[in-house]
């Protein structure tokens, strides 16, 4: 995992904080959208519209809607940047 892939995951980290009222030091790469943050689909909008925030460019919402993880997620937003 690279620093960019880290930065990522401390922005939805910090999303999901906010989001869900968790600890964000609890929360890492190998956290689960669903299993372990029980987030509906509305909630991975608000997480594809904060990284589109702080990187002014498009996340597809179905796309990241794939991702199982934190570290998935932040792959897949390295990959979409890196095109």
């Amino acid at each position: 995992m690279n620093d960019f892939q880290l930065e990522v995951i401390d922005i939805l980290k910090d999303k999901a904080a906010d989001l869900f009222g968790c600890d964000p030091a609890t929360l890492g790469p190998d956290t689960k959208f669903l299993d372990d943050l029980n987030c509906k689909s509305v909630n991975i909008v608000q997480f594809a519209s904060a990284l589109e925030d702080e990187y002014e460019v498009e996340v597809p919402y179905m796309q990241l809607n794939k991702c199982v993880t934190f570290a998935d997620a932040a792959k897949f937003v390295d990959d979409a940047l890196s095109m």
